[in-house]
């Protein structure tokens, strides 16, 4: 019994000691018997990096890199200037909510947006729709036929009731997928750029391959 006294102080003493008095501010670091890594030898967002000639601790993915969790327009959204982009470049959607007629004049419509869409097109809609988007891809043989992107009558469409489409109503459907949800939206994996440069991609196989098939069974006839 008295060496209880001595040993519960100790024990006491030991106790603050680890712990701290709670709710007592103090500048000293803490002891810590388990840090669960509170402090890591790491850069916090927004901060400087020394190390880099642009002295920023965020860093952009490297080229090449899969997108992934997002549609933003990483080098944008970094860049000291950024461009805004218009309701109708986002959406599809005029401000009075009518469906865009024609691709965006800010898109940028040339030949590189072209072979962006071509691109684009073969990674994320050929597996389906087919390499000339005649809905004779690789999922015929499981029983799903797709849609023909190349039927320039475009009749019998999932985007709309009426036909025909506007490129508005094409880039709503890469972005948030078919109304039946068989098609899952793209919008997280294609920047709105990219999704425009899709849809003038279609247009062109509209123009060529619809309607040299349309020519092909107008003789067969």
């Amino acid at each position: 019994m008295r060496y209880f006294i001595p040993i519960f102080i100790i024990l006491v003493v030991t106790a603050f000691s680890i712990l701290g008095f709670r709710g007592e501010r103090s500048k000293n670091t803490p002891i810590e018997v388990f840090p669960d890594m509170d402090r890591q030898a790491k850069y916090k967002p927004q901060t400087a990096n020394e190390k880099y000639a642009d002295k920023r601790a965020d860093r952009l993915p490297v080229p090449g890199t899969a997108v992934r969790g997002n549609s933003l327009d990483l080098g944008n959204v970094f860049s000291s200037s950024p461009e805004l982009m218009t309701h109708e470049f986002r959406t599809g959607k005029t401000e009075t909510g009518e469906w865009v007629a024609k691709i965006p004049m800010e898109t940028g419509i040339d030949m590189s947006l072209m072979r962006l869409g071509k691109e684009r097109y073969d990674i994320h809609c050929a597996i389906c729709h087919g390499e000339y988007g005649n809905g004779r891809g690789a999922t015929v043989q499981f029983g799903l036929v797709p849609r023909n992107l190349s039927d320039p009558s475009q009749s019998g469409t999932y985007l709309e009731n009426a036909a025909p489409w506007t490129d508005g109503q094409i880039y709503n459907a890469i972005t948030k997928g078919s109304v039946s949800q068989i098609m899952l939206g793209l919008g997280d994996k294609l920047s709105p750029r990219e999704r425009w440069a899709i849809v003038l991609y279609v247009r062109a196989l509209q123009s060529y391959v619809g309607t040299a098939t349309a020519i092909k069974k107008g003789k067969d006839s």
